[in-house]
């Protein structure tokens, strides 16, 4: 295997596949673990007694943990450290679900979260740093490629937990999450990153040079991503618990919010080629907020579903334009941190959105958060009509 990478690496041009399935693995078992869990604590924190803001802002725990980690691990990343830092975060992840198997306080939920967050700062935007590096020129495939995975993982994690809550209780689905990191960590020992060549990489630990315009919108939009992926997480399983229905049912809302993702993921390069960043991310928008919209209006079986289906398919569109834009926006030296940066946008919106979006929510009801969710996506797809194309010209300029 290693003698393959050594080949591969030789050869200007050529794919980096050997370790990229390893990769692919390990991403798949630590979003399936992360998934799970997300997809009940907010439900188990109601049934514990917390109010719907609060709950909102204990889910809100992880982006913030995790945005402050985003940079210094992007560095530590590029400076070779890439590897420990994806086995670092299925450790975390392991130990968020023999948290959460003990937790029976609003404190001790915290506490899960706090760990998904370090779980998410060390794996994320490395993984996705790998994956272009791992791809060589089809980077962007790779990339696609790792995008699937998450995709799939989220099929198959909230799925499964919903039915294991259902019918086993809440500690059966921790403890889960908690074998499914661990096998993430396990298989991350595995991945050919070797550390000499990502020093050659290397050409400096600051943020400058990763600061493009092409990166800079990508975190611009990343933002209003991540304050709707996240509130789609929390709010909707807290709602449907409110309104009598079982986690299994918001299980399948976002097994099929996930499944129409992996359906726009799968397609992500060839519509990045095709249509290119601009309409790509004005698209994927503009399906995120008719989907908001809709469940704004409809927030009950089977309308529910459709709107998961629609904001599904909008975020697998637009995410990995995000990521691809931010990719090729960056000095190859720069990658690491330019997906920090990225994620740290993400993190930001996630964070903000939730403590925002929650306690609309609990004074105002549902419906007008969704309504606030669906109106920044039209903010961010209008963005990326204005700016999308300028910052690829100049990347291309550049070059």
């Amino acid at each position: 295997m290693l003698n393959c990478l050594a080949l591969c690496s030789s050869v200007p041009g050529a794919v980096r596949v050997t370790g990229l399935p390893n990769l692919l693995a390990a991403t798949l078992l630590f979003f399936t673990s992360v998934s799970a869990t997300s997809s009940v604590i907010s439900r188990y924190t109601r049934d514990i007694g917390a109010s719907v803001a609060a709950s909102g802002q204990v889910y809100a725990l992880t982006p913030l943990v995790a945005a402050l980690l985003r940079i210094p691990v992007g560095i530590a990343a590029d400076r070779g450290n890439a590897k420990r830092f994806l086995v670092a975060g299925g450790f975390a992840a392991t130990a968020a679900g023999i948290a959460a198997a003990f937790a029976y306080t609003v404190p001790m939920v915290a506490l899960v979260r706090v760990l998904q967050g370090l779980a998410l700062a060390f794996f994320v935007a490395p993984s996705i740093a790998a994956a272009a590096a791992l791809g060589g020129e089809a980077f962007t495939r790779a990339i696609s490629m790792r995008a699937v995975m998450v995709t799939a993982a989220l099929i198959v994690g909230p799925l499964a937990a919903g039915f294991i809550v259902d019918w086993l209780g809440y500690w059966a689905v921790f403890i889960f999450t908690a074998i499914t990191g661990f096998a993430a960590a396990v298989i991350a020992t595995s991945i050919p990153l070797r550390q000499a060549r990502i020093d050659r990489l290397h050409k400096g630990p600051g943020l400058r040079d990763a600061l493009t315009l092409g990166v800079l919108l990508a975190i611009a939009l990343a933002v209003v991503d991540g304050m709707v992926f996240f509130s789609v997480q929390s709010l909707p399983q807290m709602q449907l618990r409110d309104l009598g229905y079982r986690a299994s049912v918001f299980g399948l809302f976002q097994s099929l919010t996930a499944a129409s993702g992996l359906v726009a993921r799968g397609l992500s390069s060839h519509v990045y080629t095709r249509l290119g960043p601009r309409r790509m991310l004005a698209l994927g928008f503009a399906l995120e907020a008719i989907g908001l919209s809709l469940l704004a209006e409809y927030p009950v079986p089977p309308l529910l579903y459709l709107a998961g289906i629609l904001y599904g398919f909008g975020s697998g569109t637009s995410i990995p334009g995000e990521q691809m834009l931010a990719s090729m926006s960056a000095p190859r030296s720069a990658g690491n941190r330019a997906a920090s940066l990225y994620t740290l946008g993400f993190d930001v919106g996630g964070t903000i959105g939730l403590f925002v979006l929650s306690e609309i929510a609990n004074s105002m009801g549902y419906s007008p958060a969704y309504s606030i969710a669906a109106l920044a996506a039209v903010a961010a797809g209008t963005l990326a009509l204005l700016v999308a194309g300028r910052a690829t010209r100049r990347q291309e300029a550049r070059l």
